[in-house]
């Protein structure tokens, strides 16, 4: 089993999670602001889906950040580990 591919799965799905239950609080935030009288089925529907969404979005963006993160970083430890050895 490549764990590296394991761990990029979990970091995926961890992150996808995040950014859905940020788009939860954001439609908690609008559910909790929006007068009942100014809601309608179908804003209620469409916000719904708008800030689902848009959380997954950030749940995708995050993981890019993130990926970008530990690449940057093993670069980095690969590199110092190389002028280490270059210098024995």
């Amino acid at each position: 089993m490549d764990w590296n591919k394991v761990g990029r799965w979990v970091l995926l799905a961890g992150s996808v999670a995040l950014g859905v239950l940020a788009g939860l609080g954001g439609l908690w935030i609008f559910e909790a602001k929006v007068p009942a009288a100014m809601q309608t089925t179908v804003s209620s529907a469409e916000a719904r889906v708008y800030y689902l969404g848009a959380g997954a979005a950030l749940g995708f963006v995050i993981y890019a950040w993130a990926l970008l993160g530990v690449a940057i970083a093993g670069r980095s430890a690969a590199a110092k580990a190389r002028r280490e050895l270059a210098k024995k």
